[in-house]
């Protein structure tokens, strides 16, 4: 589309011209003209069809005589490639009905060689390309309009249409329309409308009506179709113009569309919605504003609505708000409703302004059961907020407290095996006992702390109750003789010895019961009696009483006395020590277990306390089977050809000097060496070798979990997986097994029991010693029971030096990985693990072990499937043990070659 403004900017004229005297000719012309123009000239007509594809020109100056082309078909093979070409036809004297013939079909003029000037030259050129501008611009507004126009001739059976009518259908330009290939685009609907149309026209100047149509490709069209009938030379010609209005269509439905979901919206949405005048005189309104108010549809048009605000104050704030911005969006505000009931809202409201009315449109929503909600959610955050305070705060006095005492008791330990004169012992005794009692405050604080906060686990394992009982009596017995109380203990005949459940914890339930009656009689006696009082085939039902005659508990404080902190004092205002938690904790203890507990007392002669427990029962045992069982295993002593060396990551001085003396004194082959930090320790590490870690959590620079997590990270083998123990004060850290999430492998509890640190020091010894034991070993004949190398040999094809290699790549990385999946395992990393595990499938492959293979496909599978995760501590032992006997025979056959 050219107007003379584009021409000005596009002002090159192409001339196809093969006689050069004819194209100087035409060049000479424009140079006289008026019209400032370039002209290109090309001698063919496929040259010109070239430059056409790579520039725009004004007008095209086509000579129909060419080298490669002649008469008319040099313009249908323009016109077709370049339809919007701006083409004027030059012909010879002899061809001027040719050249009308062109405009017909395409060109904007003619001009005969030989017969034009430079003013006919500069008039033409002018006109057409004006007049291709016109037809532009029209071609564009139908474009814009989705418009196009149409004429069909009934006698020749012709349609012509405009660009827009074939882009409507999905044809290209150059296809010739019928009037039934028209008609095949319209749908079965549309046919029988379009055939009342013409029908219509006999009587009528012009029909209007909306069909449907398919375009080429498929894609259904909605078009308004205008039609109107003439008569030429007495033959019927039908034209219009056709509009695609698919998209008012689509609008219109959409239209529908939102007004139907806005009226289920309005008449189904929980919220109430309304249309109000200013004055609060209800227009509209939907269900939901009636059942949220509580009144009547009939009642709702008497109401004004502006009254329904519990506060004049915030019925103010909104119409103030309302005046000055014209809506508000979620303005809280208390409502009324006709039963008095005050209902917390949000109103979001909006002006409406037309002709013919003026008001609101609003929308209230209920937030009561929110608003509820949220104070509970605050109020249950600042209670757990306050819990998690008091967890850490406790955890962390008990940390400091203990860590002390940790250096009081073990020097006291210390000092009671050095010669002393009985004075002295009994002052050490003294205090040794009292710190005892300390630590005992201490531990019934953290116990509260976890039942409190729900961090208690009960252990299912069968225990002897007689002899949890009479353990119970030694240890209370002394207390009782020193008060000159008699200790009677009654367990009934019909009561078994084995059960199944946590005897730890009803230990300390009866010790604290038992405890208390002894503290709080001062003479006659304490009583414990153990009776059932109901069983089934699997489980009995046990009753525990304590009574005593000691100074008895008010009636109204025996409610009191199991709750936290609370202390009990006689008549005569005597308050005993303790931190009043002990009850509470048996009280709670007794609860998760789905027990009772209770107390019967009378003030100055005594109370019973009694706990009813159900227990699953365990095989009784016969005699022989019993005093087999009560064998206790003795404590191995450190039984290695070489001294021990432990390396202790701790910074409280005394710490240091009591777990360094309490070791060196009971063993004879055992180096303790001392490193201040967990920075030291890791530079001592890389520097010596050590047997086991004793490692404190708390430290300075690099704590205990840091140095851990670094060794197991940074370190190559052996030294990756040295023995590590936690040495902390925190108790749940030994409870929860916490410190197996650190890579850690045991953990002592401060202040340390000295066998028990002992004991565990005494098992990885052990199993330092098997280690080097297996080390040593050769198999027990030259055939090798664990191992087969056939898969090796086959793919070392006889290299002696590329299996010794292929050997000694095993002899590390699997024991690396199997103890990198104990690690996985204690952080439940279960996605990691069966990476791991995957990941060894080849490496197993050379062992030629099926244990070894069907034990590693077995952890892969539960991983994967995260179904059966408990079975794999024992199946990653067992993939241990029996790559630790495969590993000495790969050793023993690495030797031989």
């Amino acid at each position: 589309m050219y107007t003379l403004a584009n021409y000005e900017q596009s002002n090159t004229i192409l001339l196809i011209e093969d006689n050069p005297g004819d194209a100087r000719l035409v060049e000479i012309l424009l140079e006289d003209s008026d019209i400032n123009c370039n002209v290109q000239s090309e001698t063919t007509l496929q040259a010109g069809l070239n430059s056409l594809s790579k520039s725009d020109y004004a007008a095209v100056l086509l000579d129909l005589t060419l080298p490669d082309s002649r008469g008319f078909q040099t313009l249908e093979k323009l016109i077709t490639t370049f339809p919007e070409a701006n083409v004027i036809v030059l012909t010879g004297l002899a061809d001027k009905e040719i050249g009308l013939q062109a405009v017909k079909v395409g060109a904007q003029d003619f001009l005969v060689k030989g017969d034009f000037d430079s003013e006919q030259l500069s008039k033409s050129l002018r006109y057409s390309i004006e007049r291709k501008s016109v037809l532009g611009q029209l071609e564009e507004a139908q474009r814009i309009a989705h418009l196009g126009n149409w004429s069909y001739d009934l006698q020749t059976n012709t349609v012509l249409a405009s660009n827009e009518i074939y882009k409507i259908l999905g044809y290209e330009r150059k296809t010739e329309l019928s009037l039934a290939s028209v008609k095949k685009h319209l749908t079965e609907k549309s046919q029988i409308i379009f055939r009342d149309i013409i029908e219509q026209l006999e009587g009528k100047t012009q029909v209007q009506g909306d069909l449907v149509v398919k375009r080429l490709d498929g894609e259904q069209r909605y078009i308004s179709l205008l039609c109107k009938r003439s008569e030429t030379r007495g033959v019927s010609v039908y034209s219009g113009i056709i509009q695609d209005i698919t998209e008012r269509k689509e609008a219109e439905k959409a239209l529908v569309k939102s007004q139907e979901r806005y009226q289920a919206i309005f008449n189904q949405t929980k919220d109430a919605i309304y249309i109000s005048t200013k004055d609060g005189k209800l227009v509209d309104f939907n269900t939901a504003t009636a059942e949220l108010l509580g009144y009547s549809p009939e009642e709702l048009q008497q109401l004004n609505i502006n009254d329904i605000f519990r506060y004049k104050n915030d019925q103010l704030a909104f119409q103030e708000e309302m005046r000055a911005n014209s809506f508000t969006k979620d303005f809280e505000a208390p409502i009324f409703t006709k039963s008095g009931k005050t209902v917390h809202c949000l109103i979001s409201s909006s002006v409406i302004q037309t002709e013919e009315f003026e008001g609101y449109h609003s929308i209230i929503r209920d937030i009561t059961e929110h608003k509820q909600a949220v104070e509970l959610r605050k109020a249950k955050e600042v209670a757990e907020q306050s819990a998690k305070m008091k967890e850490q705060f406790l955890a962390n006095i008990s940390h400091e407290m203990r860590t002390p005492m940790n250096a009081i008791l073990g020097m006291s330990n210390l000092v009671l095996q050095s010669e002393l004169d009985m004075e002295q012992e009994s002052y050490m005794t003294s205090i040794k006992q009292s710190s005892q009692n300390l630590l005992g405050i201490i531990n019934d604080i953290l116990e509260i702390s976890s039942l409190e906060n729900g961090k208690v686990n009960f252990a299912i394992k069968e225990f002897n109750l007689y002899e949890l009982i009479h353990n119970l009596v030694n240890v209370i017995k002394y207390k009782a003789e020193q008060k000159e109380l008699q200790l009677f203990l009654d367990i009934k005949d019909d009561v078994d010895k084995y059960f199944k459940g946590d005897a730890l914890r009803l230990n300390q339930i009866l010790m604290n019961l038992v405890g208390n009656a002894v503290k709080f009689t001062d003479e006659g006696f304490v009583k414990i009696k153990v009776y059932k009082i109901g069983e089934n085939e699997n489980s009995a039902k046990l009753r525990f009483d304590v009574t005593d005659s000691g100074i008895g508990i008010p009636k109204d404080k025996q409610e009191a006395i199991f709750e936290t902190f609370v202390r009990v004092s006689n008549s005569k205002g005597k308050l005993y020590p303790g931190t009043g938690l002990g009850l509470a904790i048996s009280k709670q203890l007794v609860q998760l277990q789905g027990g009772t507990i209770i107390v019967e007392s009378e003030e100055n002669v005594g109370s019973t306390f009694s706990v009813v427990l159900d227990f699953p029962k365990a095989q009784q045992l016969t005699q022989k089977e019993e005093e087999k069982r009560q064998v206790k295993p003795k404590r191995v002593k450190l039984n290695i050809d070489r001294n021990v060396e432990i390396l202790l990551a701790e910074d409280h001085k005394l710490n240091q000097i009591v777990a360094r003396k309490t070791l060196e004194k009971e063993f004879d082959n055992i180096n303790v060496t001392i490193a201040g930090n967990g920075q030291i320790a890791v530079d001592m590490l890389q520097e010596n070798d050590f047997d086991i870690i004793l490692m404190d959590i708390q430290m300075p620079l690099m704590n205990g979990y840091e140095a851990t997590n670094y060794i197991r990270d940074n370190f190559s083998e052996p030294k990756r997986n040295i023995p590590i123990f936690a040495m902390t004060a925190h108790a749940h850290m030994a409870k929860d097994e916490k410190y197996k999430e650190f890579g850690m492998d045991e953990c002592v509890l401060k202040p340390f029991e000295p066998e028990d640190l002992f004991t565990k020091i005494a098992k990885y010894v052990d199993k330092i010693n098997e280690n080097n034991h297996q080390s040593d070993m050769e198999p027990d004949n030259g055939t090798p029971k664990y191992i087969d190398l056939s898969y090796m040999e086959l793919m070392s094809d006889g290299d002696a030096d590329m299996m010794k290699m292929m050997l000694e790549l095993l002899f590390d990385e699997p024991l690396e990985e199997i103890k990198k999946m104990h690690r996985l395992y204690n952080k439940e990393n279960w996605s990691e693990l069966r990476a791991v595990s995957h990941k060894m499938k080849s490496t197993l492959a050379f062992v030629g072990n099926d244990n070894l293979t069907n034990t590693n496909k077995r952890i892969e599978s539960i991983a994967k499937d995260v179904n059966g995760t408990e079975q794999l501590p024992e199946l990653i032992t067992t993939l241990e043990t029996i790559f630790g006997k495969a590993l000495v025979e790969l050793k023993s056959e690495h030797a031989k070659l």
